[in-house]
């Protein structure tokens, strides 16, 4: 009977322990996603990486008629923008379908944040060079980014 006892008591204990570190953590994170610059930054975000996703789609419909060379390096430059930005895209399809934004997607928006924003100035440089460069130029100096 002794062993069930402490099992019983062990199992509260973590159960009780889990809590107060899940507890502990929302204490910690909650007062920093629900700071309202927070939100505003990554509408602002949000609302840059669609419009350069825009101008990126509209560049590889350009670029399907001119050069494979370059819509293969469009369509690198796009896979690699939507896994940087997964987290607040996926937050701000969430809050345009009214839907909840749990604690561990916002957390996750807000340590994408600045990545996404660095791979979205990225791709619109890349756009730009696209729309205003001939395809040689355009893959040489794709390829020495890469490199």
């Amino acid at each position: 009977m002794g062993k069930i006892k402490k099992r019983v008591l062990a199992g509260v204990v973590a159960v009780c322990a889990v809590g107060t570190t899940i507890s502990g953590a929302n204490s910690l994170v909650w007062p920093m996603l629900m700071d309202g610059s927070v939100e505003d930054r990554a509408a602002t975000i949000f609302t840059y990486q669609n419009q350069v996703s825009s101008a990126l789609a509209q560049t590889i419909v350009d670029a399907e008629a001119e050069s494979a060379v370059i819509l293969d390096a469009l369509y690198a430059v796009e896979e690699q923008l939507n896994v940087a930005c997964a987290p607040v895209q996926e937050a701000g399809r969430r809050h345009i379908d009214d839907e909840p934004i749990g604690g561990l997607l916002q957390l996750a928006v807000l340590n994408s944040m600045e990545e996404c924003e660095a791979k979205t100035d990225e791709v619109a440089y890349y756009v730009r060079l696209a729309r205003g460069n001939s395809a040689e130029a355009f893959v040489r100096i794709f390829d020495a980014a890469l490199d």
